[in-house]
């Protein structure tokens, strides 16, 4: 019995808390990418290239960067490109974020935004209980997915500007982060016209 009580408690508690915390810090992060990709842009053209390596450090990181830099600083037509595929990724951000509480208020709280009669094609229809049923189970995996959007964004970012700041990135996070931005432009597009 004191072995149970010594023990640390280490259960799915504080992992699921974590995870929640790690979701969490990727939502601001892609949150800020838009307006710390303008301001990148800004140092481009009219600042010091470094503040932007800088900033971008202690965004990904939560911490101060260091002064110190392994090679030689980015050019400013570089920090200028870093600076619009991050600002291109989070408008892309920003409209998966605007999709999550349009799928929230859309989907499982569908009854109390939608007050008119239940129209022949509705999904679930012809019932309002069996729509409201249906719009809910219907969104919630979407939000799901666009949360895990939102995630895979703000991590293919990061890695994207860690040259930035005097770290090593793979080869493939800028062809990856070219196509998804390309691909957001795409999907956004495809969007308005359906609406």
């Amino acid at each position: 019995m004191t072995d149970t009580l010594t023990r640390p408690t280490r259960g799915p508690r504080n992992d699921h808390g974590s995870w929640i915390g790690r979701l969490a810090r990727s939502l601001a992060y892609a949150a800020a990418l838009a307006p710390v990709g303008v301001l990148t842009i800004g140092d481009a053209l009219l600042g010091d290239p470094r503040e932007a390596g800088q900033r971008w450090q202690r965004l990904a990181h939560h911490r101060p960067a260091t002064h110190s830099r392994a090679g030689s600083p980015a050019s400013r037509v570089r920090v200028f490109g870093y600076g619009l595929i991050s600002a291109l990724m989070g408008l892309a951000g920003l409209f998966v974020m605007f999709l999550v509480v349009l799928c929230v208020v859309r989907g499982p709280f569908w009854g109390f935004v939608e007050h008119g009669p239940v129209e022949p094609g509705t999904w679930g229809g012809p019932t309002r209980a069996g729509a409201w049923a249906v719009h809910g189970l219907i969104a919630v995996p979407c939000v799901v997915v666009f949360l895990f959007a939102l995630r895979g964004i703000a991590a293919l970012q990061s890695l994207l500007v860690r040259p930035l700041y005097g770290a090593v990135s793979r080869w493939w996070v800028l062809p990856a982060t070219i196509v998804l931005a390309g691909g957001a432009v795409a999907f956004f597009w495809a969007w308005l016209q359906q609406v």
